[in-house]
């Protein structure tokens, strides 16, 4: 029986077959340049079909360059401490189409701008703080004893005590005078503030006088006299005695002395308003009116035991007298404005 003889394996093919089994993403590409390499009569169709082929294979490399994308992503998002299916959407969005990667993105972004809103409305109200009432407590009285104040009640007032938490904010948000809601509560505290401190202007001027338990005043020889008047009001304040303050002080226990029942700060203003006009607000004027008004309280109530600072105001009341010419400034170039 014959046999047909066989032939023994190249060697060469071999290793050639084994090292094309070994890669890992074989790709067409090779294959078909190897064919039109072995076959360079084919016609021109063949060849417009071997082009595409090789626009196949370029496709299958830029998969391999967005896998070295997504193990970028995975190390950046580890270093940021990301979650893993925070990590796993961020892989996936990698490999996604340019379209889908943008609108996956747009949608994202409307979903943070609900939680943000869901932020918003379900924040705490804003109510007034100790901080800001302590504040308050500390700027009225500055307001009221300043020698810029042409009114001691009414918005006016009120106005330039708001004015001082805008410059200061303390610890009002920015903005918050936009919220009416909100800003309503301040400008209660503000005008809460006034009250007390102007009551307690009032109660102190009518104890300078030593009222009996029938309410009759005792001998001007035994009242407070004005330093002692004035330390009583400024107690427990940032302001500091002295000429100015006490000519302020005077013409409040002057006015008292006539009006000491509910309408005693509207007579006040009344007569403010009146010493302003004469001067036809002259400051010098200003200053010799009070100047006389101080000097027949110091004839009238007490002893004058006391020597009165002359320093015209202290740095604090300095800064209150500067935002209140700044206000008044302000107010009246609007009333200007809106009457043009």
């Amino acid at each position: 029986m014959s046999s047909r003889a066989t032939t023994p394996p190249d060697d060469e093919e071999m290793r050639a077959i084994s090292a094309a089994m070994a890669q890992e993403s074989p790709t067409v590409s090779s294959a078909i340049n190897s064919s039109k390499r072995s076959h360079g009569t084919m016609q021109d169709d063949d060849d417009s079909t071997s082009d595409s082929e090789e626009r196949a294979g370029t496709g299958a490399t830029f998969v391999l360059a967005n896998q070295n994308i997504v193990a970028a992503i995975k190390l950046y998002a580890d270093k940021k401490r990301l979650r893993g299916e925070q990590v796993t959407e961020l892989q996936v969005l990698a490999q996604d189409p340019p379209l889908l990667r943008e609108l996956k993105v747009v949608a994202t972004l409307l979903a943070v701008g609900n939680e943000l809103s869901k932020l918003v409305t379900s924040k705490p109200a804003f109510e007034v703080s100790a901080d800001l009432k302590t504040n308050l407590f500390k700027y009225a009285p500055a307001v009221l004893l300043s020698s810029k104040t042409k009114i001691y009640k009414g918005n006016a007032v009120t106005d330039i005590l708001l004015a001082i938490v805008k410059k200061f904010r303390f610890d009002v948000p920015a903005g918050l005078e936009k919220i009416p809601a909100d800003w309503a509560k301040v400008t209660a505290a503000a005008q809460y503030t006034l009250t007390q401190r102007r009551s307690k202007i009032k109660k102190a001027i009518r104890s300078s006088l030593k009222p009996n338990d029938k309410g009759v005043y005792g001998p001007a020889a035994e009242h407070q006299n004005i330093y002692d008047l004035a330390q009583a009001i400024v107690k427990d304040t940032q302001c500091t005695i002295n000429v100015v303050l006490c000519a302020r002080i005077a013409l409040m226990r002057q006015v008292y002395l006539k009006h000491p029942d509910g309408d005693f700060w509207d007579q006040l203003d009344d007569r403010l308003d009146e010493i302003r006009s004469e001067a036809k607000n002259d400051a010098k004027k200003l200053t010799r009116g009070f100047r006389h008004v101080l000097t027949q309280d110091q004839d009238k109530h007490g002893t004058k035991d006391y020597v009165l600072d002359e320093i015209t105001v202290d740095d604090f009341q300095q800064q209150v007298d500067d935002i209140i010419a700044v206000d008044t400034a302000t107010s009246t170039a609007s009333v200007q404005d809106s009457t043009a």
